[in-house]
């Protein structure tokens, strides 16, 4: 709390307004979310008000909130992806503050005191030290007006120099990280610009480049060498890098999977990348801009990140870099900073240590801010209104909904807030019911299968006429869209191709039935399967369906027969709903649905989808 708002009294406030309300801390900034109805905007801005003049820090607070914070900390470093990020930053950056990321340790936290947060809010949480975004359905100047009204009057101070950061040469290294993951991770670590390099963009560009579906990397996995592979890349204000990665089986070489990384990224560096990838990734980058402004908690975290990190005037300033990026640029940049005998490769190693494990993402830096107790506490006369009636606003939500003839269900919502267009659809469907006996995994494989394009074209072909457009599209029993609207019936026709006509080839269906047992085999011994796995059994009856198992016995046992009878079986239009949402008219939607989805036809009786009570 701070004085004039206590714990408790924040808690009920932020209960009382129904918002979500987190933190994020980065290794250069702190950043705040509120997310409330239009009519709290200014309750949220006196909070933020309150929290910016003064902090309550005491040793007794402190220790309230620290065993909370070292149990989030816990999970992050039983983490096997955390551990990989957390020692992959230590030798990249090693002697600089970048070299640890901001989540802080139990040792760190133990030598913390009320006195130290106190003096740290007091140096660092300045008015003159701070960006404030607001993104949504709001009067600017009314906005405005509030917002000089509550923190025109907090006094700037003088904030402390920041530390200067003085990079090293990167030096050849090998780092073997034994967590307890179901899987292993092999990664080749380079340099890459920062946020203030004038090659940034060329760096983002070719790091998406690499990371490309038709691209080298991603082939490892397409054709059955990994479980795996791509390429990530990160930027701070004065310091970048990227890796290649593959993730690789229990019992697989992880040294030949690391040179066979390292030949693809020396490849890159010789040939160059194409002219035809490089611009087909600067316009995925130019739509993928376009599909974040249908958010605004995401919009809202853009333009933070974009004013407080990399130090832009606009959200826009990356996109209209990216725009001048050239095939020079990208190769030039590739040449500058992909040199293996310089990378740091960094190895986890599956193995069953019998230690609890997460398993979620690779980074943390979040903070949990869910009301610890929501009792009525008395409010100050300004957070009053927040526990009036919620005026709840009209919906401008009107569908329009109709049934094809074949039985498809078709929902379509114009908006216009973006010139972009999403499809999401859905084969409602129960793979414990609908897969036969001993052939439990079919359904995985298929899904995966249907990155391998058509039977009109194939994985690279289906992947180059996406990128021709920068759209995104997913097939299986979800299946999704997103397109530029002027790509929009170009988009569906690939969409409904992959889904109803997957190529399904027999090579891949090799390599994909290879990796999906291998990762099994790990998956099945990993602790929060194991617990998962208990937890079900408990709860349900023997021989109940959603008992089913996929392991590694029954997916080496299928056929690709096996597969194609099982996409025949479950996708049918009659169990399929789409919705359409975007910068389209309700016309013009349901003409292209139909166009690409009106020939396809059910037959015989509708399967079973509904678990027995």
């Amino acid at each position: 709390g701070s004085p004039g708002l206590s714990s408790a009294q924040l808690s009920s406030l932020i209960a009382a307004m129904g918002g979500s309300f987190n933190a994020n801390t980065q290794q250069v900034v702190t950043q705040y979310f509120f997310t409330v109805p239009i009519g709290d905007l200014e309750t949220a801005l006196r909070i933020e008000a309150v929290r910016m003049r003064d902090v309550l820090a005491t040793d007794a607070l402190w220790r309230q909130e620290r065993g909370a914070i070292e149990q989030e900390v816990a999970q992050d470093y039983s983490n096997p992806q955390y551990l990989f990020y957390s020692r992959l930053l230590a030798q990249m950056f090693a002697g600089t503050p970048y070299e640890h990321d901001a989540l802080g340790t139990r040792p760190s936290f133990q030598k913390t005191t009320g006195a130290m947060l106190k003096d740290f809010h007091r140096k660092w949480y300045a008015p003159n030290n701070a960006i404030l975004v607001i993104v949504g359905d709001v009067n600017p100047d009314a906005a405005l007006a509030t917002v000089k009204r509550l923190f025109e009057p907090i006094p700037a101070r003088t904030v402390p120099a920041r530390p200067k950061i003085m990079l090293q040469p990167l030096k050849p290294a090998t780092i073997e990280v034994v967590p307890d993951p179901p899987s292993g991770l092999a990664a080749v670590a380079y340099g890459l610009p920062a946020f203030t390099d004038p090659d940034y963009a060329a760096g983002v560009v070719l790091a998406d480049a690499l990371d490309s579906r038709r691209g080298e990397l991603y082939a490892l996995a397409a054709d059955g060498k990994a479980l795996s592979g791509g390429f990530d890349g990160t930027a701070l204000p004065v310091a970048g890098f990227g890796y290649a990665n593959a993730a690789f089986p229990r019992g697989q070489d992880s040294a030949a999977l690391v040179a066979q990384m390292k030949a693809i990224i020396a490849g890159y560096v010789d040939r160059g990348v194409s002219a035809d990838l490089v611009e087909a990734t600067k316009r995925r980058e130019v739509a993928e801009a376009e599909f974040r402004r249908n958010s605004i908690a995401g919009l809202a975290a853009e333009w933070s990140q974009a004013l407080s990190v990399e130090g832009r005037t606009s959200i826009d300033d990356d996109i209209e870099a990216i725009k001048k990026v050239t095939v020079a640029d990208v190769n030039r940049v590739a040449k500058k900073y992909l040199h293996n005998d310089s990378a740091v490769t960094v190895i986890m190693m599956p193995h069953e240590s019998g230690d609890a494990v997460a398993s979620e993402g690779p980074r943390s830096g979040g903070e949990s801010f869910a009301p610890k107790q929501t009792k009525a506490v008395p409010l100050p006369a300004w957070a009053k209104k927040a526990l009036s009636p919620l005026a709840v606003p009209t919906s401008t939500v009107n569908p329009s909904v109709t049934v094809l003839p074949n039985g498809l269900r078709l929902i379509i919502q114009p908006e216009t807030i973006s010139d972009t267009v999403g499809v999401y659809g859905r084969v409602k469907n129960r793979p414990e019911l609908q897969v036969p006996a001993g052939k439990e995994g079919a359904d995985q494989i298929l899904n995966d299968l249907f990155s391998y394009g058509s039977t009109k074209l194939d994985r690279i072909a289906f992947q180059q006429a996406l990128d021709e457009i920068g759209a995104n599209a997913q097939a299986g029993t979800s299946f999704s869209l997103e397109v530029l609207s002027d790509g929009f019936a170009r988009g569906v026709e690939l969409l409904a191709d992959n889904l109803l006509h997957p190529a399904l080839p027999e090579a891949a269906f090799k390599a994909v039935q290879q990796r999906t047992a291998q990762a099994l085999a790990g998956q099945l011994q990993s602790p929060v399967y194991r617990s998962g796995r208990a937890f079900l059994k408990a709860i349900y009856p023997e021989k109940d369906p959603t008992l089913r198992e996929a392991t590694p016995e029954t997916i080496t046992s299928l056929t690709l027969e096996d597969v194609r009878g099982y996409h025949e079986k479950v996708f049918r239009p009659d169990l399929t709903t789409i919705v359409v949402i975007g910068k389209v008219t309700p016309e013009h939607a349901r003409a292209v649905i139909e166009k690409y989805f009106a020939a396809w036809q059910a037959t015989g009786p509708k399967p079973e989808t509904d678990l027995p009570p």
